[in-house]
């Protein structure tokens, strides 16, 4: 059980905010994780943001929680007793607000060096030269395709994108050799630039890209065609950085993981602790129950086509709950629509023209999702 290898320190509300934990691992490492609190709310609620701190002899700190909450952060990180300048370095386990937002607050007092897929230093820079329209001209590449409307990126986003144009970022890259004890993995899907940290063998840091109770956002494949020009020139296919096909191949990489080490202890992102209770997670298990889960979506949407072509706004009416199209919810369950079709329109399941999917009346999906989870 996952509450038997985690000692309690502070003890937060009952979806975690505010709570210190700590991880013991046969190693002699401990992991502590700080619940920090997020901005989401109602049906598309994601619970606090989980930050970690891995001892080593200095400390290092995996993400930074949401804008406004980097000084937070760093008073739970002394309440478990360490001081905020011995910190060596922050990884960040990808670049979405709620895990990224704090870094500056955080870096005007702990002064640490910030690491990060390469991916990530190429998508928070303004380019205006490459952006796809004069209204992103000043955004960072990052925002060229978000799917939320101005108004959420002008109430979240603007002021941490400008805080974090001018931020040095090394690569932490993909060997882990920098760190000891230390693996990078590489996840995108959710985000181009997610990572995934295995500790001693024994725990993984696992970002958004394995959650419990809930599934990460997809990007879209499309981005990519976006964002290439200010990407490295050794990504050259979409299905590297966007997309279902590239989270179901991050999948596979933790698959692989899964079978090699029984009893990975995995540290989520979010959820570690809601509700009142522990969520744990078997690794394995966790990677079949997501896969499985995009296969029924499919299904589903396959079943809602059969009436007819659809566009992605009426396949989001059919398929979802009212209560979860509401406020930004309708641009997260669109994101999800527009990202399944892309994926059953390259297993030639649907057609896209005008607007509209529509089914050819085969169903490749699932044999399709199933080879990218058993192929390289």
């Amino acid at each position: 059980m996952v509450s038997d290898r985690i000692d309690v320190i502070l003890r937060g509300d009952s979806s975690g905010n505010n709570m210190i934990v700590r991880a013991r691992l046969s190693s002699g490492r401990h992991i502590y994780g700080f619940a920090t609190e997020n901005f989401y709310g109602g049906d598309w609620d994601l619970g606090p943001t989980w930050n970690y701190l891995v001892t080593a002899k200095r400390p290092f700190l995996v993400d930074a929680g949401r804008r406004g909450k980097g000084r937070q952060l760093v008073e739970l990180i002394e309440f478990a007793g360490f001081r905020a300048r011995d910190i060596d370095a922050v990884i960040l386990s990808h670049g979405h607000e709620d895990h990224v937002g704090g870094i500056f607050e955080l870096m005007n007092i702990i002064e640490a060096p910030v690491m990060a897929h390469e991916v990530y230093g190429c998508l928070v820079r303004a380019n205006a030269g490459a952006a796809p329209s004069v209204e992103k001209a000043a955004f960072p590449a990052s925002c060229w395709c978000c799917p939320m409307p101005e108004n959420y990126y002008e109430r979240h986003c603007l002021e941490f994108n400008r805080e974090r144009q001018g931020m040095s970022i090394a690569d932490i890259g993909i060997t882990g050799e920098a760190i000891p004890g230390v693996e990078v993995f590489h996840t995108p899907g959710h985000c181009p630039d997610s990572v995934c940290l295995l500790i001693d063998g024994e725990a993984i840091l696992t970002g958004d890209t394995i959650l419990p109770e809930i599934t990460p956002l997809p990007t879209l494949e499309s981005d990519f065609h976006v964002v290439k020009p200010v990407l490295p020139g050794k990504w050259e296919e979409a299905q590297q950085l966007f997309g279902l096909r590239a989270y179901i191949r991050s999948l596979r990489r933790l698959k692989t993981l899964a079978l090699s080490s029984d009893g990975i202890l995995v540290l989520p992102a979010h959820r570690l602790y809601y509700r009142d209770r522990w969520n744990e997670l078997d690794l394995k298990n966790r990677i079949e129950e997501l896969v499985q889960h995009h296969i029924e979506r499919c299904r589903d949407f396959m079943r809602i086509l059969r009436t007819g072509p659809k566009t992605p706004r009426e396949l989001a009416t059919e398929h979802f709950q009212p209560d979860l199209l509401t406020g930004y919810g309708i641009n997260l369950a669109l994101n999800e629509v527009k990202s399944h079709c892309e994926l059953m329109e390259i297993s030639q399941d649907v057609v896209i023209e005008s607007g509209k999917a529509s089914s050819i009346g085969s169903e490749n999906f699932s044999a399709f999702i199933h080879d990218l989870l058993r192929s390289g």
